[in-house]
C-alpha cells in the first residue's frame, strides 16, 4: 500500500547524531528535509535532548549512501518551539530531496504512516598512529529505517484529551523511541504530521487489564504555521 510513497520519503529522512569532545556519539531523533534550501524539520525535544558539550552531526541519508570515511557534517539549528515541539534547521550539505506538505489535514480512518530511525546502534573504533588517537571510524550499518503504517485515530484539540498544547493527531500504533521528528505521511508521501510522542492507558477489566498505546503526532495546520514563521515561501510549496 505504502510502496510507492515510502520510495520517496526513504530518500528525505535522516538520523540526527551528536559527538562529544570526550569521544561520545550517539544518534537523538530524525529530521527530514523540506525545501531545495537546506531546511529541516524535528521534533524539539530531539534538539533539546544533545548531551551537554556535544554538537549536532549529519551523516546523510542512511543506509542509502555510502558511509566510508565520511566526516560528521554541521547542523545548524534555526528555530525551536517548545509548545509545538518542533524545531527548523538547515544543512549546508549533502541535501535531500525535501518531501511536499499535504494541502489538507489527514481525515479520521485515513491510512497514513509513521517512519524513522528507532533504537540505532552504533560501533565505533579509534584509530591511533603510534598509539596516538588520530580520529574515530563509525560503523552505521545498524541504524536503519523503519516505517509503521497506520490510521489517523482521531484528531485531538490542544490542552485536552492527553493535554498537549498543540493541536495533535492521535496513530493507531505508537512510534519507536528514536522516531520522534520523523515525518508521518500519506499514501502519497505528502506530510501529514510529525511524530513527537505516545500515549500509553490502561483499561480496567474484569480480568487483566488491557494496556492501549498510540502514537501522537503534531497536526499538519501546526507544522506549516511554524514553518511559516521561518520560510513562509516553502509551506506548501510543490517539489
Amino acid at each position: 500500500m505504502f510502496t510507492k510513497a515510502i520510495q520517496k520519503v526513504r530518500k528525505s529522512i535522516f538520523p540526527i547524531f551528536f559527538f562529544g569532545h570526550n569521544g561520545t556519539h550517539g544518534s537523538l531523533g530524525t529530521g527530514f528535509f523540506i525545501d531545495e534550501d537546506g531546511h529541516f524539520l524535528t521534533a524539539n525535544h530531539v534538539i533539546q535532548a544533545l548531551p551537554q558539550g556535544a554538537n549536532l552531526a549529519y551523516l546523510g541519508n542512511i543506509p542509502n549512501n555510502s558511509f566510508q570515511s565520511k566526516k560528521p557534517m554541521p547542523i545548524q539549528v534555526l528555530a525551536q518551539d517548545k509548545r509545538t515541539d518542533l524545531a527548523l534547521g538547515r544543512i549546508d550539505q549533502e541535501r535531500l530531496p525535501p518531501l511536499t506538505m499535504a494541502e489538507q489535514e489527514a481525515l479520521i480512518g485515513q491510512s497514513i504512516s509513521l517512519c524513522g530511525y528507532p533504537l540505532p546502534h552504533i560501533t565505533s573504533k579509534k584509530l591511533t598512529n603510534n598509539e596516538n588517537l588520530v580520529g574515530v571510524k563509525l560503523d552505521v550499518s545498524q541504524v536503519r529505517q523503519y516505517w509503521q503504517p497506520t490510521m489517523k485515530m482521531d484528531r485531538i484539540k490542544k490542552n485536552s484529551f492527553f493535554k498537549k498544547p498543540f493541536d495533535s493527531l492521535i496513530t493507531q500504533h505508537p512510534s519507536l523511541p528514536g522516531m520522534s521528528g520523523g515525518p508521518i505521511f500519506d499514501l502519497n508521501g505528502n506530510v501529514v504530521g510529525v511524530n513527537t510522542a505516545n500515549a500509553t492507558r490502561q483499561i480496567q477489566r474484569k480480568t487483566i487489564p488491557l494496556q492501549v498505546e498510540n502514537g501522537i503526532g503534531i497536526e499538519l495546520t501546526e507544522v506549516k504555521n511554524f514553518v511559516n514563521q521561518i520560510v513562509p515561501k516553502h509551506v506548501g510549496k510543490d517539489t
